[in-house]
């Protein structure tokens, strides 16, 4: 059990206080407030994370049904969403291609061969675009880099999830001081804390922490440093810190901005299904029949009251017969083409405000006029050299703490070491 979690900068404190606000990216809070959808309630609090992971992978939460009702019209909505927030993703994301490093030791137009192979052992170009995707839409990535160990002679690197990973910087330098790795191994049902704390000659301690059970404490809302987490009572000691931030332009992610679009298009497309699915059989009536008719029961002549239940039915082959003066009438059915115009224009003004190729994400756009496309095309570019920019030092720090492991001192120097990126277009 860590102790002392009162005391600023032990390592019972950092964990306490990294994981709290670990919780509360998560869900959207800040000060004492949660972010929520409110015109009466303005607030500066971003959305959480889990949100807009949700809008990523296409399963954002309903919006405008009856709690009662949600059940039931789960399946109507399911089909009524359009997962755009991915497109807008993966336009810049897919334009961001790492392909090499030069470094201090050899200055060669194709990169470090050193580079190259640590690059092909980690299988870079994979986690690269995980990395690239993941502060691209939930403002933050991180990746973490693990000294040789287990017979390897080479680092391992690792992207890892913005919803696990936190870390602490420096106001005034920026520096990491520590960093935190919170997650779940169900194969083991246990929880693992990893805190990685910089001391002042440079190197960093490595605490970790066990807590096992069948029911996760993580997903709690709020954490809880109890007695049942077990750590470690010999922390690592590490050359450098190995867990490094991708921090996306502006610190938010490209849709972060424009959830309420987003909510606006399935909505709409919410609403043209349902309008699609009420219309498949059109609305019918009879005028002109009459409520009663004249029987005689018992000798007698009486009024009685026609049952029409069964009369109408509408299957193949029935026939229906009408008395003189009856008329038939039929619903006439929304025009659906205004609706689908509104959807469209929300996805150009989505394109335009996320600088991504409209035909990205309405592919009939490619037929528009060529200097309209180029002028998209312009914008976009510099949209991805911006994030690539913000991703660059990043990459530098990742592949000078894997050589610093390496005890390669000379690739190690951060200031040396340029990714190499793939062309844009």
């Amino acid at each position: 059990m860590l102790e002392g979690a009162d005391i600023p900068q032990s390592p019972a404190w950092w964990v306490k206080t990294l994981a709290t606000e670990l919780q509360n990216r998560r869900h959207g809070r800040q000060d004492g407030r949660v972010w929520a959808r409110s015109l009466s309630k303005p607030t500066r609090t971003r959305p959480g994370l889990d949100l807009l992971h949700d809008h990523l992978r296409g399963d954002p939460p309903l919006l405008g049904v009856a709690e009662g009702w949600r059940e039931h019209f789960r399946e109507i909505a399911r089909i009524g969403r359009l997962n755009v927030a991915a497109l807008v993703v993966e336009a810049k994301g897919n334009r961001m291609g790492l392909a090499g490093f030069r470094t201090a030791a050899a200055n060669d137009e194709f990169g470090d061969q050193k580079a190259a192979e640590l690059m092909r052992e980690n299988r870079m170009k994979i986690r690269a675009r995980e990395v690239h995707n993941g502060m691209l839409s939930l403002a933050d990535a991180y990746v973490m880099v693990t000294p040789p160990q287990g017979g390897r002679t080479l680092p391992v690197i690792t992207s890892e999830d913005a919803r696990e990973v936190i870390t602490a910087h420096d106001a005034a330098t920026g520096d990491t001081l520590a960093a935190l790795k919170l997650y779940r191994d169900e194969w083991d049902a246990a929880d693992f804390a990893h805190l990685y704390v910089r001391q002042e000659d440079g190197s960093t301690l490595h605490h970790v922490a066990r807590r096992d059970g069948r029911v996760s404490s993580i997903s709690e809302s709020a954490f809880r440093l109890a007695s049942t987490w077990n750590w470690d009572a010999d922390p690592q000691r590490l050359k450098r810190m190995p867990v490094i931030r991708f921090s996306n332009r502006g610190g938010r992610g490209e849709y972060e901005h424009h959830l309420d679009t987003l909510d606006r298009i399935n909505d709409q497309i919410l609403n043209k299904v349902v309008i699609a699915k009420i219309q498949a059989f059109r609305q019918m009536a009879i005028k002109g029949l009459p409520d009663t008719e004249t029987v005689i029961v018992d000798g007698k002549v009486t009024e009685q009251e026609i049952d029409y239940t069964d009369a109408f039915v509408a299957a193949p082959g029935s026939m229906w017969q009408l008395p003189e003066g009856a008329e038939l009438w039929e619903s006439t059915p929304t025009d659906l083409g205004p609706l689908r115009q509104a959807i469209k224009d929300d996805l150009e003004h989505l394109a335009a405000t996320t600088s991504t190729p409209l035909h990205t994400i309405t592919p009939d756009a490619a037929s528009g006029s060529a200097e309209g496309a180029s002028l998209m095309r312009e914008e976009h570019v510099y949209a991805v050299e911006a994030c690539r920019d913000h991703a660059e030092p990043g990459w530098a720090e990742v592949l000078a703490t894997a050589f610093a492991f390496m005890g390669d001192e000379e690739r190690a120097q951060q200031s040396q070491i340029e990714p190499i990126w793939a062309q844009i277009e």
